[in-house]
């Protein structure tokens, strides 16, 4: 697969300081058509980016790690998506009984975008016990607002349905049935030169480096269901697949499309189980008309277009040089040109 606009477009990014690196893989339900890697993993270290390098998912880890093993849940018969979350967890029956697994998978349980546990110090272990007391959340289904406390809770949910860590219940389920063997929470040292980068931290005084960007996961531990992932392009790929149509997977077909259907019709935003539907250009682009993806915070996104069973997987360490990056934008050119060149 020639791409070559796109490898202009890309190196030219990284020569003008936008952004350190980037991988970017693109692949069909049955093959990885193209992988390449750009730019550098490590700006001090002079790291360069290789097609293996494992980047931090950031949120990415929502719809690979927790909606995926959620997904699993449902067709085992051990959850439904109608439960109450308070059905697990009596603790937020008074205040969130109304809440149901599938409002938080959809963005639509009302909670707001974040609670900082790390500054509030709540440990993991104190989660459900904080949200318990959270006053702040607005009505069921009023309103899409992109939380992470609904995927913390979810990946508490798991945790609590399987008797295992979110970590070891989706490399069981998940990552190792798809072969996405360079997929992990908590990568050892021993890869520290296989990984991306991400932002330089004062308090640090570097670059973080194998360990989760995002404040929360790290507090807890590294491993959370909003954030924490690890994974290369390649992998992402196969995860990519498993949700194409058509495509030999984990999930049943019946799942697969349950996934990809809007659960927030009367919004503006469209939202799956997990999944950010096509509604708008502004994250697929303007020559992928249709399709579902979702982004990282630290520069990560997946997109699969059904129409042209083409999924672009394009992960970048866009903070290593601070949040300035218009990431949105670099990605919107990046699919365009992938797809007109696949034409």
């Amino acid at each position: 697969m020639s791409l070559s606009r796109v490898e202009e477009f890309i190196e030219t990014a990284v020569h003008n300081i936008e952004l350190p690196g980037a991988v970017l893989a693109v692949a069909n339900a049955e093959d990885v058509l193209y992988c390449k890697a750009f730019g550098m993993a490590h700006t001090k270290q002079q790291i360069p980016m290789t097609e293996q390098t494992l980047f931090d998912c950031a949120s990415l880890t929502k719809v690979t790690a927790t909606a995926s093993s959620i997904l699993l849940l449902l067709e085992q018969g051990l959850i439904d998506l109608d439960d109450s979350i308070s059905y697990y967890f009596p603790e937020l029956k008074l205040m969130h009984e109304e809440v149901k697994i599938r409002h938080l998978l959809t963005h639509i349980s009302g909670f707001q975008d974040e609670i900082k546990f790390y500054i509030e110090g709540i440990a993991y272990t104190d989660v459900i016990e904080r949200i318990a007391q959270e006053t702040g959340r607005k009505n069921v289904e009023q309103q899409v607002i992109y939380s992470d406390v609904n995927y913390i809770l979810l990946g508490k949910l798991i945790e609590k349905v399987t008797g295992i860590s979110l970590a070891d219940y989706a490399d069981k389920n998940v990552f190792q049935p798809l072969h996405m063997h360079n997929t992990v929470f908590n990568p050892s040292v021993q890869l520290l030169r296989n990984i991306a980068a991400t932002e330089y931290r004062t308090y640090l005084k570097k670059h973080q480096w194998g360990e989760v960007h995002d404040e929360n996961a790290l507090h807890f531990g590294g491993v959370s269901g909003h954030a924490g992932l690890f994974s290369t392009a390649e992998d992402l790929a196969k995860f990519a697949q498993s949700f194409m149509k058509g495509t030999d997977s984990i999930f049943h077909e019946h799942t697969k499309q349950l996934a990809k259907q809007s659960f927030t019709k009367q919004h503006e935003e469209q939202r799956g189980l997990g999944w950010q539907l096509y509604t708008s250009p502004s994250f697929s682009g303007q020559y992928l008309r249709d399709g579902f993806g979702h982004t990282g915070f630290t520069g990560t996104s997946i997109w699969i277009s059904d129409e042209k069973q083409l999924a672009i997987i394009l992960l970048t360490n866009r903070v290593h040089f601070g949040r300035g990056c218009e990431i949105q934008r670099f990605r919107r050119i990046v699919h365009n040109l992938v797809a007109l060149e696949n034409e």
